[in-house]
């Protein structure tokens, strides 16, 4: 019985070549998955950015069980609707954001 894996998201905000301050909140849009037949809740983090304006989050994929789902991510720069496949590298929000 093991948990969902997680995935790495990274990503920078910046106005006019300097760092924003703020919030970057991940909100699924579920909150179970099926593991191996046993539920298990879906990470939501929150996360202050760094004073360079970065941060990093660990979130559950959205493509570990059958039934797709996304994840509201809001940030100083807006709010935006991601997938996010399963990648043991890792995403950045910019290349999440291109996917659609």
């Amino acid at each position: 019985m093991r948990p969902p894996p997680t995935c790495t998201i990274t990503g920078s905000f910046e106005q006019g070549k300097r760092p924003v301050q703020g919030l970057v909140r991940f909100t699924p849009e579920r909150l179970w998955v099926i593991q191996e037949g046993i539920a298990w809740a879906v990470l939501a983090p929150e996360v202050v950015l760094e004073a360079d304006g970065s941060f990093v989050v660990a979130v559950t994929p959205t493509n570990v069980d059958p039934v797709p789902w996304r994840y509201l991510v809001e940030t100083p720069a807006g709010s935006f609707k991601i997938a996010v496949a399963m990648n043991e590298m890792g995403h950045t929000l910019r290349e999440l954001l291109q996917r659609g």
